[in-house]
């Protein structure tokens, strides 16, 4: 029996709150107890006002009882029950023969109930309350005596009042019972879940361990991929900029902007994954410059205007700078040019015939103060982009389907790291689009004002010849792939220098040794001795310090921490080209004459 009873009132189940138990039990043991009440009322022939009291109380705990069993609503019930409960007890007190009669037990159990029942803050406003009722009780009682119900016999009156007190303590043993088995369940119950999820959480944190773990091998994978693989795309991209320096004939140059176009192609894949792979770590940061936009959009746009498929479909590249445009900014350059570099990319790829338009002014809206924001368009006049597939745009390693059939799928990356470099601009991107009428990509980025660039003076040989004798400079490379070797030794007699190259950082600190420098080029990884040791050791050298630039391919803002923190001056990434080298000679000339 107390097996089903168990179950019936679900004791055993972890998952039903002891609230919701308590009600069970509460509800349902008024029902049984007053029914058992109701029928030794009816053996010993108790007036009927006082069963139809007792019929009326088990109506209502057999539903309350429901509501709370079946339809889980034990809060909404209890103020319900307890209240018409009440009023059965205030209403049957005078038929029950008044203090003298079972009343004052059924009150007593009835305050057993609240107590049960009712939350603990509002305990003592319901005991405050039942007071006052019983009170005004015995005063009726007292001044009205004529308004008692008294008993038939003596043999009646004893027998209501000894059946009323052991269905009283047997109610409440067993609901105490039935509580007290209810708790012990739901606290073993409560420990072994608190037991689980101490395992669990201590699996959690090997399995977290196990994933950074993990990710810093992907991280450190992926940026050792990088330096292999930028190392020989270094060689390929600046070995064609010294070619095209050279006389070619018209095959030969169109055979150079196949390389120079597939090479760039590839380094710009590899950056897209890197970068990706940076945004999922919460790594990717920007950098501050001075730059020209004028400058950087025009140079941008000129990697465009030598391709082949702008000839073949007829495209033309249009700039547009309104007037009133800042033209000297301060930001990260870089990304800058790789948002304008995507846009234009995929406006060239999805048009076949008309202009492009990149636009460029000054954003009018209020901003952050110190703030300049400057306002981007590209615009095409290309297939366009369906209604549905606009939220898809900025979504990585998706691509959209169109009427074309283009020859070279990206990755899909480009426009989610876009929105990601436009967001740590402090802006905003958004595209408007409909089939057939072309895409117009807009976002604002922040920028600081910035300084013009240093002048380089010109000469009659020409600047490029002479910028040694403008910046002389005595220059230690320390590079270890040989292609690399000889790519910056063309690229430095280009510019008029001559400079020795070493292998490793233990040729570097004995060279140090018997000859000093102005400016070593030191390359970061590097058999024996790299370069963050190497630089961290001539840094304790008794010698006239040189100018240290890092040459790098790995751009991480941890990276670049790195090098700063072992001494270095400055850092380029790889590939090195003679357009870095020929804007970024002036300013090292610069560190080296304050140093």
């Amino acid at each position: 029996m107390k097996n089903f009873l168990v179950r019936f009132l679900r004791l055993n189940e972890a998952t039903v709150p002891l609230e919701n138990k308590l009600s069970d039990i509460v509800t349902f043991g008024t029902f049984v107890s007053v029914g058992i009440g109701l029928i030794q009322n009816i053996l010993i022939g108790i007036h009927w006002f006082v069963n139809s009291m007792l019929a009326a109380t088990m109506l209502v705990s057999a539903i309350c009882f429901y509501q709370s069993r079946f339809k889980d609503n034990y809060r909404s019930i209890r103020p319900f029950f307890l209240a018409t409960i009440g009023t059965f007890l205030s209403i049957s007190w005078f038929a029950n023969y008044g203090v003298r009669g079972p009343s004052i037990i059924l009150m007593n159990l009835f305050a057993v109930l609240g107590a049960l029942l009712i939350k603990k803050e509002r305990n003592t406003l319901f005991f405050i309350g039942l007071g006052i009722l019983t009170t005004i009780l015995l005063l009726i009682e007292l001044y009205y005596p004529q308004s008692l119900h008294t008993y038939d016999s003596d043999f009646q009156w004893q027998m209501d009042l000894f059946n009323t007190y052991i269905f009283g303590i047997v109610f409440l043993a067993l609901t105490i019972s039935f509580f007290k088995s209810s708790y012990e369940e739901d606290r073993e119950v409560l420990v072994e879940t608190t037991d689980r999820l101490e395992r669990s959480q201590e699996e959690m944190l090997k399995e977290k361990e196990k994933a950074e773990k993990a990710e810093r091998a992907k991280t450190e994978f992926l940026a050792n991929m990088s330096h292999e693989i930028r190392t020989p795309l270094n060689s390929i991209i600046g070995t064609a900029d010294l070619l095209n320096e050279t006389e070619l004939s018209g095959r030969q140059q169109e055979y150079l902007e196949t390389i120079s176009i597939s090479s760039r192609h590839l380094l710009n894949l590899v950056s897209d994954v890197l970068d990706m792979s940076r945004i999922d770590q919460g790594r990717l940061f920007l950098e501050n410059q001075d730059f020209q936009l004028s400058v950087l959009l025009e140079s941008t746009l000129k990697l465009f205007r030598n391709e082949p498929k702008i000839s073949s479909k007829q495209l033309f590249l249009n700039l547009e700078i309104a007037p009133d445009t800042p033209e000297h900014l301060r930001g990260d350059a870089y990304r800058l040019r790789q948002v304008v570099v995507n846009l234009v990319s995929n406006a060239i790829k999805f048009s076949n015939t008309g202009n492009i338009t990149i636009k460029a002014s000054k954003k009018q809206a209020e901003l952050l103060p110190g703030k300049i924001g400057i306002q981007f368009e590209v615009i095409d006049p290309g297939v366009g982009i369906q209604k549905e597939d606009l939220p898809k745009l900025f979504r990585p390693f998706s691509e959209i389907k169109t009427t074309t059939v283009h020859p070279f799928k990206g990755a899909g990356l480009g426009l989610a790291i876009s929105r990601t470099i436009i967001q740590l601009m402090g802006g905003e991107i958004s595209v408007s689009s409909s089939p057939g009428a072309g895409s117009t990509f807009a976002f604002f980025a922040l920028f600081e004002a910035g300084l013009p660039p240093v002048q380089v003076p010109d000469t009659p040989e020409g600047v490029e010849g002479k910028m040694a004798d403008i910046y002389p400079l005595s220059i230690l490379v320390a590079e270890d792939n040989m292609l690399n070797q000889k790519l910056i030794l063309r690229i430095m007699e280009h510019f008029g220098y001559q400079i020795d190259i070493v292998e490793n950082g233990r040729q570097v600190l004995h060279k140090l040794n018997s000859q000093t420098y102005d400016l070593i080029f030191m390359d970061v990884q590097m058999p024996e001795l790299d370069g963050i040791e190497t630089t961290k050791a001539l840094r304790q050298m008794p010698i006239n310090q040189p100018y240290v630039v890092a040459m790098t391919a790995a751009a991480a803002p941890e990276d670049q921490e790195a090098c700063f923190a072992a001494g270095m001056n400055d850092y380029v990434v790889k590939p090195i080209s003679m357009t870095k080298i020929r804007a970024l000679i002036p300013k090292w000339s610069e560190g080296v004459r304050k140093s």
